[in-house]
């Protein structure tokens, strides 16, 4: 049973997030006291966990790096988008510095492949995952993929020329072993195998269910249903693994529900569906049939002099959620991801809200 209720009718619903007060940083935050959505005392869904902007954030300069300087550090210029393996493992599209890998488990943070990857991407857009450890990026100018392979090196690349225009935040259905692009330019879903090969599509561009205006960014649920996040039509609609549409949910407007410049999608392991927006600078979450659940975040610029604010955002844009069900969000014009986690059963019998939390 889905434990995630209904919370559109309540203040929750509004943009609600919690302020840090003190020195302005970029590092995730050191802190006993936990951060819900919605707030104590009621049953929270959803708490957040931390934000990175580079290799300082994983592992702060000690002092006398301070003082004598240890050269420049790798970090996060204009993130787009983002993935993750669940195990520390975070791969974050930069539209200037390539893809960003961080590596937590190991404190590291690089380009993933290096300066050949840098020369060799000239457009990165969308990120995906097989896996098997390989990592797939987009090449919007280019129209192809580049796979990585599990030592971070560029194991081949796929020329989608001939049936793409352009390339938009895409997925992988890992069980079926598929690609599934968004063409941005040509308004419709484009479904692949994992060799490049052309299976089916769907779309063009209007208004009707099944058409696109503009499909930025796609996610696959556990039973291989696909989401589309139909950007200027501002709605989700959600297809077959076949890509039969099964329904659709949004409409443009400010109110709950509804939506003004979408811009990811994705969805946790119980189907409840998040989805980013720009101008709102939020995250709604939502049940299959678009029924609002949760609202979280509201416009915060991450400037000096200012406090960190836990879920606030600067123009949202990418989102992974991996298969413990953590939430990955590229906070695009603040140069960072923020992570949170969704409170399963299982999450909050090893990480329970404790009366220290409250």
């Amino acid at each position: 049973m889905k434990r995630l209720v209904m919370l559109a009718k309540r203040a929750a619903i509004a943009a609600a997030f919690l302020q840090i007060t003190g020195c302005a940083s970029t590092a995730p935050v050191v802190d006993k006291q936990r951060y819900f959505w919605p707030p104590l005392p009621d049953t929270p869904r959803i708490e957040w966990l931390a934000a990175y902007t580079g290799q300082d954030d994983v592992e702060p300069p000690g002092p006398f790096a301070k003082i004598l300087g240890s050269g420049e550090s790798i970090g996060l210029d204009k993130p787009v988008h983002i993935a993750s393996n669940g195990q520390g493992k975070i791969y974050v599209v930069d539209q200037k510095n390539g893809v960003v890998f961080f590596d937590l488990p190991k404190k590291q943070v690089k380009i993933l492949g290096g300066v050949e990857s840098l020369e060799l991407l000239k457009r990165p857009s969308g990120i995906a995952l097989d896996g098997e450890g390989n990592v797939y990026v987009g090449d919007a100018q280019e129209r192809r993929i580049v796979v990585f392979g599990q030592n971070g090196e560029i194991s081949r690349t796929m020329d989608l020329s001939a049936r793409l225009k352009n390339i938009g935040s895409f997925a992988i259905d890992k069980a079926r072993k598929v690609l599934i692009v968004p063409d941005i330019w040509e308004h419709k879903v484009v479904m692949f195998d994992l060799n490049g090969n052309y299976i089916r599509g769907v779309g063009k561009r209007g208004t009707q269910e099944g058409d696109f205006n503009y499909p930025s960014s796609v996610a696959v649920d556990r039973q291989g249903n696909i989401l589309v996040c139909d950007a200027m039509n501002a709605r989700i609609q959600r297809f077959t693994h076949e890509l039969k549409l099964i329904n659709t949910f949004g409409k443009r407007g400010d109110g709950p529900g509804e939506f003004n410049i979408i811009k990811g999608v994705s969805v946790d392991s119980e189907g409840h569906i998040y989805v980013t927006d720009g101008k709102s600078h939020n995250l709604g979450i939502y049940n299959e049939q678009g029924e609002v659940l949760l609202s979280i975040g509201g416009p915060f610029s991450l400037q000096p002099g200012l406090s960190v604010t836990p879920g606030g955002f600067l123009l949202p844009q990418g989102i992974y959620i991996d298969q413990n069900d953590t939430i990955y969000i590229v906070d695009s014009m603040n140069s960072r991801f923020q992570m949170f986690q969704y409170l399963t059963e299982r999450y909050l019998q090893e990480h329970p809200v404790t009366a220290e939390a409250k």
